[in-house]
């Protein structure tokens, strides 16, 4: 029987699996809800429940926070996934499923997955934009991930942009201002009838809704004051967006649009940096995850 190999995307609120070939083709991909555990144990037998690892040559995993080289998850994240804080995520699935197991931040996978078959491949330098419920990010030269001393370099979601101290002392941070959760809090503020999802506002949007003119007019050039910070410090051959939203060509074009007529930092003949949409999305996460374990496997089975 053909092997697969096993790709986890760990987010706060699925979990999703798929079982690639070697050839990267998905051949079949499920998901389940993420729950709440108050043990790892708990957390990481659900993970690893009902996965029949008899075919299985090797497990990437995606997962949310700062992952040190060897795994130790370094930083909390959502709710439902906080148990995994300070817990060695490839032990954890090597001891329940016996199969060599490498992980990496959710937002390097899907950076990853773009840079080896997407649309940042081949460019000697590239960034990987991820707008979700904060703004997930990944910083290559040419085929590497750039990761940065303490492993957070394109944790562009708490780059801060505001040095006026908010009400809790903090500075504002980026993902306040350009993730979906922004646009919600955005939009809410100006409507009676608040909404619950950034689709439910793209939409009015799309309808020619005054409000949502607004405010997703304002929201895509917070997106690009961080584009253009991301720009002058590293000027990258190519950005490329990805999450749910960056699926809508509208929006791509939206953002194409203000960073050529409404930025304006230094004189435009001088940026060449393109911006595109991410190729893959819904797989990016897995594929990328795939992508990394099978380099980080190459490279110990040569040592």
């Amino acid at each position: 029987m053909t092997n697969y190999s096993l790709a986890i995307d760990i987010g706060g609120t699925f979990i999703k699996y798929a079982f690639v070939d070697k050839k990267l083709n998905i051949i079949y991909q499920w998901k389940k809800e993420t729950k709440y555990f108050n043990t790892k144990n708990e957390f990481y037998d659900y993970l690893c429940e009902g996965i029949d690892n008899h075919n299985i040559d090797f497990i990437g995993v995606s997962a949310p926070g700062v992952i040190s080289k060897d795994s130790l998850v370094l930083s909390k994240a959502a709710k439902n996934v906080q148990i995994m804080y300070m817990t060695n995520i490839n032990k954890e699935i090597e001891l329940r499923l016996k199969k060599p197991t490498f992980s990496l931040n959710d937002g390097k996978s899907a950076g990853y997955c773009e840079l080896m078959i997407g649309n940042g491949k081949g460019s000697s330098s590239s960034v990987y934009f991820i707008i979700g419920t904060g703004i997930g990010g990944c910083i290559c030269y040419k085929d590497e991930i750039i990761q940065g001393v303490d492993r957070i370099a394109g944790e562009f979601s708490t780059l801060p942009i505001d040095f006026s101290p908010t009400k809790n002392g903090r500075f504002k941070r980026l993902g306040e201002i350009a993730s979906i959760s922004a646009l919600i809090k955005m939009y809410n503020a100006k409507s009676s009838i608040p909404l619950k999802t950034g689709e439910e506002i793209c939409n009015k949007y799309l309808n020619h809704d005054t409000i949502a003119q607004e405010i997703v007019h304002q929201w895509c050039k917070n997106i690009i004051l961080g584009l253009s910070i991301i720009i002058m410090l590293y000027n990258p051959e190519i950005i490329c967006i990805g999450g749910g939203i960056s699926e809508e060509k509208w929006f791509i074009d939206k953002i194409q649009e203000i960073y050529i007529n409404e930025t304006h930092i230094i004189s435009d003949p001088l940026i060449t940096t393109k911006i595109k949409a991410c190729k893959y999305n819904n797989n990016s996460n897995l594929l990328g995850a795939i992508l990394y374990a099978k380099k980080r496997l190459a490279t110990s089975n040569n040592n």
